[in-house]
């Protein structure tokens, strides 16, 4: 189903005021909206649907992993789902639902497809602590399994160098080797420390060792959700760090730090941290993607409360310095109450003056229950 958006001049003049006053913020609607999967048509205990990923497929398949639950957070029980969804036709089907057995909850899930083609789905696991709160289990793994036409058992991922690892966030395959992106919690044993790590495998994941603890070589940084990208003979980081404060870091080959640069209160339309931030690099730029705030967030919004003003963004940023260069709004510049959402992947159709960019995200208005969405752009107007 595709929706047009013929009030989209309307939203332009409501930021106009801001475009002028920063020439590097501008809002670009999107062509269309598909909705890939609706949570309305979902059974109730699986009607809260967040936290896409994708993989690749072919030209025209992707397959898309999301939360299928009752909340946010703390739904013992809640699944993943896997679709396969054709960008030329919209048109979604399942592959498979995967609940989580209680007392666990299937928070996000991170497809890699292996060196030796093994299509793994890493998922962040969760428990509900005596508190009410949730906390990290170990992070585990379903190995795709051609032949059943479905997901083998998941195993949980084994200590890597005395540490139990429990949010896996990226993958980044070449050649023979895996390296991943994964978050390690104070609270686990064995390990206990709080740290982004790279680890390292040459089995296609089935074995892994330890490559550098970020936290500690970007300067003890406290940090969550963090995204990475190779970079000529190093790497990009982005991380979300605890202080609400967006960074960006260029690294050599093993991840020790080059420089790195503040992103949030450095320039004005980054005002909290960026949500579950992905990069990629396209026509000589650095891009970063994920939830935004282009206005200043009060303590509501701070705390994850009350009305939101989140927007899903697409920053632009000097692959060399990091400096920022230029912020698109993709959804939301009218600020409306989206109270969950922008947990985003990128994926690029077409070629020169006919490029696209589908970006696959989640959306929910007004405490309702999100959709899984895919907003369709010209890659000329928002690069």
């Amino acid at each position: 189903m595709k929706r047009r958006h013929p009030g989209w001049l309307f939203v332009l003049a409501l930021v106009a005021s801001a475009s002028a006053a920063d020439p590097a913020l501008r809002v670009v609607p999107p062509r269309s909206v598909t909705m890939v999967t609706a949570s309305a048509a979902q059974p109730a205990e699986y009607r809260y649907l967040a936290f896409p990923t994708v993989l690749r497929m072919s030209a025209d398949e992707i397959w898309v992993c999301y939360k299928a639950g009752r909340s946010h957070a703390t739904d013992a029980g809640a699944a993943m789902e896997v679709v396969r969804h054709s960008l030329a036709t919209g048109a979604t089907h399942l592959v498979q639902r995967l609940p989580a057995p209680g007392p666990k909850l299937y928070q996000m899930g991170e497809f890699v497809r292996q060196p030796d083609g093994a299509i793994d789905l890493c998922i962040d696991v969760q428990e509900v602590g005596w508190d009410g709160r949730h906390y990290r289990a170990g992070a585990e793994t379903l190995r795709w399994n051609p032949a059943r036409n479905a997901f083998d058992a998941a195993v949980t991922m084994a200590p890597v160098a005395g540490v139990q690892y429990g949010y896996p966030f990226e993958f980044i395959v070449e050649g023979r080797t895996t390296l991943q992106l994964i978050m390690a919690f104070g609270y686990h044993k064995p390990g206990g420390r709080w740290s982004v790590d790279v680890i390292r495998s040459e089995d296609s994941g089935r074995s892994w060792s330890f490559v550098r603890n970020l936290t500690d070589e970007f300067g003890g940084i406290r940090g969550n959700e963090s995204g990475f990208m190779r970079h000529r003979d190093g790497f990009i980081v982005t991380t979300r760090g605890y202080d609400r404060i967006a960074r960006l870091h260029r690294t050599d080959a093993q991840f020790r730090v080059r420089h790195q640069a503040d992103v949030t209160g450095k320039y004005p339309f980054v005002n909290s941290i960026v949500g579950r931030p992905r990069l990629f690099a396209r026509d000589g730029h650095g891009y970063l993607i994920g939830r935004n705030y282009t206005r200043p967030t009060g303590t509501a919004a701070d705390r994850g409360a009350g009305p939101s003003e989140m927007q899903l963004c697409l920053i632009r940023f000097d692959l060399e310095t990091l400096a920022v260069t230029a912020c698109v709004i993709l959804d939301n510049p009218d600020h409306q109450k989206v109270t969950d959402g922008y947990y985003a992947v990128p994926v690029f159709t077409g070629e020169g003056d006919d490029a696209r960019m589908q970006v696959i995200t989640y959306k929910g208005l007004n405490a309702r229950p999100p959709d899984i969405v895919r907003l369709d752009y010209r890659w000329a107007d928002v690069k």
